[in-house]
């Protein structure tokens, strides 16, 4: 499971919610979490240290911050994915004025 990062949850970070999320299945082999983001709710900064695999399974948005203060906003389209490697550091927040549901499958090594 990603490595949450307490220290830099600071400023704005600070105020928002975190998202509803649960692990679903866990073995030798993967996690899976379901996330439900509210709009204007987050992960909270964390540190990937699994590749993962995000599965989109609503509409909606999520804008990511990285360390180096760049940011980046995905549109979710249902029933797509993609592959992230490790190590992976950032903070995921509904940027939509919707709901974000997905699950994330990290790979343990």
């Amino acid at each position: 499971m990603s490595k949450k990062l307490d220290n830099k949850d600071t400023g704005i970070s600070a105020k928002r919610e975190i998202a509803e999320h649960k692990i679903v299945l866990e073995n030798d082999e993967i996690i899976v979490t379901h996330w439900v983001f509210n709009p204007g709710e987050q992960t909270g900064w964390h540190l990937h240290e699994l590749d993962y695999m995000p599965i989109q399974l609503s509409t909606g948005k999520l804008m990511f911050e990285f360390p180096d203060g760049s940011t980046k906003e995905i549109d979710y389209v249902p029933k797509t994915t993609s592959l992230v490697k490790a190590p992976l550091e950032h903070n995921a927040i509904n940027s939509s004025d919707e709901q974000v549901v997905a699950l994330e499958i990290e790979f343990k090594k």
